[in-house]
């Protein structure tokens, strides 16, 4: 074989050696480059999508964390809740709003147990309210001590003065049975 290359004209051992140089760097590059280079794509998108994962991980993380400071919080409110009935609680808001008077009606509705939890239920209807009593009202009930939720609110604006509002809500008050 080395016989024959040593006879072939200058001009075909050039052009010989051109083809053979183009081949080996199409060996190369397919061989060599091409897949480095689908590796590093590949490796950038993987490091990507665990960044992507990570930033998830951190949020979640932050609810979770945020999720056990209601949990503590409700644990607290649940301790607090021992001596006074729902009744006495949804008649001291009330007073504390200055609405005693337009207290219409507070009827216990059946108590529930889940775990170690009771809950009772309140139909209450304030009449005459204005708008800012009202969110007082609110207020009061969220941030209560006890552990108290609005199940339903509903909200009617008075006929007779359009300033004042009815409110009739159901009240959920939980307490610890232990």
């Amino acid at each position: 074989m080395i016989e024959r290359f040593n006879q072939l004209e200058t001009r075909e051992k050039i052009f010989l050696a051109v083809g053979a140089t183009f081949l080996l760097l199409v060996l190369v590059y397919l061989g060599l480059y091409q897949p480095y280079q689908d590796a590093v794509r590949s490796a950038e998108k993987s490091i990507l999508a665990k960044q992507a994962q990570v930033e998830q991980v951190k949020r979640l993380q932050a609810e979770y964390r945020a999720l056990q400071q209601q949990m503590k919080r409700a644990d607290t409110k649940l301790a607090r809740s021992g001596g006074k009935s729902a009744l006495a609680l949804m008649e001291e808001i009330a007073v504390r709003i200055g609405g005693r008077e337009k207290l219409s009606y507070i009827r216990p509705q059946p108590s529930q147990s889940q775990g170690a939890v009771s809950i009772d239920h309140l139909d209450v209807k304030f009449e005459r309210l204005p708008l800012p009593q009202v969110v007082r009202l609110l207020w009061e009930i969220e941030s209560s001590a006890t552990q108290v939720q609005i199940k339903n609110l509903r909200l009617k604006e008075r006929f007779d003065n359009q300033t004042e509002l009815d409110a009739t809500m159901t009240v959920a008050v939980f307490r610890s049975k232990g």
